[in-house]
């Protein structure tokens, strides 16, 4: 499936993959000073951009006002299922979850709000866990979660066709709420191989 959609510009607070995966592709990209007393530079940039899906990777709280300037476009993955532990960043989530012994793990794409990690919920993953398996484990949530975020920013592009696919990954069987709308056939090796760079 192929959608009409486009990069417009990477933004990053902090030197990251994100930059270098920008300069590869030739996409504009701008290194900047972030906090939530500093906000003019991000708001300028996101101005010129005019993105209809921002998506979040930043280690910080956006401030209200730059929320606000962009209405139910900021998307945020989350390795977890949400309201389970918010709050907390990246994959420690997975270990928070381990010590837990929970039996199932996966991702939410979410609306970004004032409230952390307490935005409208837009797509997740789900998927049974086999702690022995602690690699497994991370792959396993890194990419049923990456596919959860391309489900969000579907959803808020109102991009939408007929499929339900099941999708395995690792072995284990992966649901998703709502189904992703789009061909999983080409989660191939190599895709996931270019995901991780």
């Amino acid at each position: 499936m192929r959608i009409n959609a486009e990069v417009v510009g990477v933004i990053a607070d902090r030197e990251c993959s994100a930059l270098e995966f920008a300069t590869s592709k030739s996409i504009y990209f701008k290194k900047i000073k972030y906090n939530r007393n500093y906000t003019l530079e991000l708001q300028s940039e996101l101005k010129k951009l005019v993105p209809d899906v921002i998506v979040t990777n930043i280690h910080k709280i956006i401030d209200i006002d730059t929320l606000s300037l962009f209405p139910n476009k900021f998307v945020n993955l989350h390795y977890s299922l949400l309201p389970a532990f918010s709050g907390v960043i990246g994959m420690e989530t997975i270990a928070q979850a381990k010590v837990k012994n929970v039996g199932f793990v996966g991702g939410t794409c979410h609306l970004v709000n004032e409230e952390v990690d307490a935005g409208k919920v837009l797509c997740q993953s789900c998927v049974p866990i086999n702690w022995k398996k602690d690699q497994l484990v991370i792959d396993t949530v890194f990419k049923s979660s990456s596919l959860a975020l391309l489900g969000g920013i579907f959803t808020i592009l109102n991009i939408k066709t007929d499929r339900n696919e099941q999708l395995i990954i690792n072995k284990e069987r992966v649901l998703f709420s709502p189904p992703l709308p789009f061909n999983t056939s080409f989660l191939s090796k190599e895709f996931w191989e270019k995901v991780a760079k």
